[in-house]
């Protein structure tokens, strides 16, 4: 599961930016929603809302850095992973792989989303955005509740 939500962002990400550089010019507008969103074709040398523009080395290095951790921890623990936990984590894997693709081929990000309220974006930030709410998500609320309510039906268990 963990392998194919990762190969599922990476796939998608790549498609649709190799799609936007393909069909549009650099810097062009393609208005969906009028004054809502639209596909803006920009690069972005920086990470998000374009912070650290120009440092692609310590980018590149930082987010590899992360991506091994992430696979190194999902690997050794396995199993014992609670299941959206570990969809979470292969969102942001995804992602950021997707990403780190980017920069290493091209020195730069292409990003397309342009929803007029936020930065311009493309579809690996999605899949890191919903991984790590997911992560929270995961480790605050459900992780909690299955736990207590496993706890609570092997107390009834015991008391039989």
């Amino acid at each position: 599961m963990f392998w194919a939500v990762v190969l599922l962002c990476v796939c998608v990400d790549q498609l649709t930016k190799a799609g936007i550089a393909r069909s549009m010019e650099l810097g062009s507008t393609r208005p969906l929603i009028p004054g809502v969103l639209d596909f803006t074709y920009t690069h972005n040398t920086g990470a998000a809302f374009s912070i650290l523009t120009g440092r692609q080395t310590f980018l590149i290095a930082v987010t590899a850095v992360v991506m091994i951790a992430m696979v190194i921890y999902v690997i050794r623990k396995g199993k014992d992973i609670f299941l959206p936990e570990k969809i979470a984590l292969a969102l942001i894997v995804g992602g950021g792989l997707g990403n780190l693709i980017c920069r290493i081929a091209r020195g730069y990000v292409i990003d397309f989303i342009n929803i007029h309220i936020l930065p311009i974006f493309n579809a690996a930030d999605i899949c890191v955005c919903c991984g790590c709410a997911l992560l929270v998500l995961s480790v605050l609320i459900l992780e909690p509740r299955c736990g207590a309510a496993k706890e609570g039906s092997d107390e009834r268990r015991s008391d039989s």
